[in-house]
């Protein structure tokens, strides 16, 4: 009736232009009384003169807007009398559009029963797409059916989504996944070696390692670690500069039956020793001369080659399975004490194994330049040795473009992954790194579409790809390949989660936000840590229940706010605090 098409009028006005508070997750009728209460203390201004209320907000002009509102409602009752000539029939007047939009958006309604609604809508195409506006409708229609049938529910509670779009929100664009065989990064590596014996595996300055090599030397090296007392479930520390002892270290740790947290040598004494204790590390692997810069509780163990060759070089078979910890890596502490991240070996293995965003194979060969200390390693260096492939050892802990370029060229690099800055830097500066490389990935900052271009255009061929993930979810969660296109793209998003890993785009109440709209991302998955080293509070506080997957998985809260476009793939905004990142 007519009270309630003006109840309805007034939710239009307020939700679309007034922008009621709606704090609290109220009910509908409780929101329509704080409706009423805003119209009636507009109605009281309602004569004052337009020019004096631009005076007083003074608003910052553009002329791409209005000053005041983008968004405009009318409406039209018909509740003047008909006309009616005597002799000839009365027909409906239909406006005639100009072409142009006065605002965003546009609500033109009208009631010829005071009854129903219908009416147009009108919006500035740089804006939306029609699809968008369409899907609009739909759904504020669908708000207005619940909201009339039960006017007691809450607004937090209001389905916005149509079957379809939680079908995909739920399926397709949450992930997809396939099986594969739940087995340790050990069993994963022996494998390459006993299939690829003489296949490279690591590549030292002039040294090159076969995968017999080093899988020999990698077990004598675990042999004497567990003399030394380390074991399954353990924590070993390893503090060497990058090179092929630290390569065979990281390996011999795993084959123990322990973690490793890998330990820069470019950090300060200090943060190595905060690391080292809050890890709990029972053995320290390390050489002489690193070896005084940290003292405490666990085992230093630096021995040289003699020693070594009397183990034997079988492997030493430690039972393991893809829940056992393999790693610990750091966050940077930009929210104050760093968390260490507890990583297993389904999560390494998973990250680099069915994947299609880049090419894994005994032909490839990677880079190994990140810091070690970054989930990045993990792509560079387990990426390439679970597959029969070859890693590059960069000398030095930090990625340094010319010796990438060198590096790259000499060895015929086929792998590149990068920091934004650092693709962008190598692009403008040194693009000849890229001259034997199929797959470049930019992440970790927004991907530059003026840099991709100009590779693309430099590099014809070269497959490049925009990646996301938080070391909470082990390196690349979501990745997007970037079509080569005649002019940049005007915005690159971030993609699609990988094959075993999952994402969700969540409000407030952990419910699903529609295509376009903003929310908190949530990853799922095999990527997901085991939580924070001894941080059970920090732990529950990010890895929560997934209400949207099998009981017992969970979700890890990244604080990052994206969007899904049209096409499923996740756009990048910002963050949901004041962390930087």
């Amino acid at each position: 009736g007519d009270e309630q098409l003006r109840d309805l009028v007034g939710f239009f006005v307020n939700t679309l232009v007034l922008r009621t508070d709606s704090s609290g997750d109220p009910t509908f009728q409780e929101l329509l009384a704080r409706i009423r209460a805003t119209d009636l203390d507009a109605f009281a201004h309602q004569e004052a003169p337009f020019d004096l209320v631009l005076e007083a907000l003074n608003p910052t002009r553009s002329l791409a807007r209005h000053p005041l509102f983008q968004i405009c409602l009318t409406l039209d009752v018909a509740n003047a009398p008909r006309l009616t000539l005597s002799g000839n029939g009365t027909g409906d007047v239909v406006p005639v559009m100009n072409g142009s939009a006065k605002f965003d958006l546009e609500f033109l309604l009208r009631s010829d029963d005071n009854r129903r609604l219908h009416g147009t809508v009108l919006f500035a195409r740089d804006l939306f797409d029609e699809s968008t506006v369409r899907r609009m409708v739909t759904v504020l229609g669908q708000v207005l059916e619940q909201v009339l049938a039960d006017p007691g529910r809450r607004i937090g509670d209001l389905d916005v989504l149509s079957q379809d779009e939680r079908a995909l929100l739920t399926g397709t664009w949450a992930g997809t996944s396939t099986d594969i065989d739940d087995i340790s990064l050990v069993e994963r590596f022996q494998q390459q070696a006993e299939q690829l014996p003489d296949q490279i595996a690591l590549i030292d300055g002039d040294r090159r390692i076969t995968y017999r090599e080093l899988n020999a030397a990698a077990n004598r090296w675990a042999r004497h670690l567990r003399d030394q007392g380390l074991a399954r479930g353990d924590m070993a520390g390893v503090l060497l500069e990058r090179g092929a002892d630290f390569a065979t270290a990281v390996v011999a740790v795993t084959k123990t039956g322990a973690a490793y947290t890998l330990l820069d040598p470019d950090f300060p004494d200090e943060r190595l020793q905060a690391a080292a204790t809050d890890a709990g590390i029972r053995l320290l692997v390390t050489d002489p001369a690193l070896a005084g810069r940290l003292e405490g509780p666990w085992t230093t163990v630096s021995t040289s080659p003699a020693e070594l060759f009397s183990r034997s070089e079988s492997n030493p078979d430690v039972p393991l399975s893809g829940d056992d910890a393999a790693c610990l890596m750091f966050t940077s502490g930009s929210t104050g004490r760093p968390k260490g991240i507890l990583s297993s070996h389904r999560n390494l293995v998973s990250t680099v194994t069915a994947q299609t965003y880049g090419h894994f194979g005994p032909d490839q060969v990677f880079l190994q330049c990140s810091p070690v200390s970054w989930d990045a390693f993990s792509l560079e260096f387990w990426g390439a040795l679970l597959h029969g492939g070859t890693t590059v050892l960069q000398p030095g802990q930090r990625p340094e473009p010319v010796l990438i370029t060198e590096l790259s060229r000499r060895h015929r690099v086929t792998m590149l992954q990068l920091s934004a800055s650092l693709f962008n830097y190598l692009t403008d500066e040194h693009p000849d790194a890229f001259d034997t490389v199929t797959v470049t990935y930019t992440g970790g900052e927004a991907a530059s579409p003026a840099h991709v271009h100009k590779l693309q255009q430099l590099r014809p061929g070269i497959t490049v790809v925009n990646g996301y993930g938080p070391a909470e979810s082990m390196g690349f969660t979501t990745t997007h390949t970037i079509e080569p296109s005649d002019q940049p793209h005007q915005t690159i998003p971030v993609g699609s989660p990988i094959t075993n890993k999952g994402a969700y785009v969540l409000d407030g109440h952990l419910q699903l936000t529609a295509p376009g709209v903003t929310g908190e991302l949530y990853l799922a998955g095999d990527g997901l840590a085991h939580g924070y080293l001894g941080r059970p509070d920090l732990t529950a506080a990010r890895f929560v229940p997934n209400p949207y997957g099998p009981a017992g998985s969970r979700l890890y809260r990244t604080g990052d706010l994206v969007h899904f476009d049209t096409d499923g793939n996740l756009h990048y905004e910002g963050r949901a605090d004041d962390q930087i990142k």
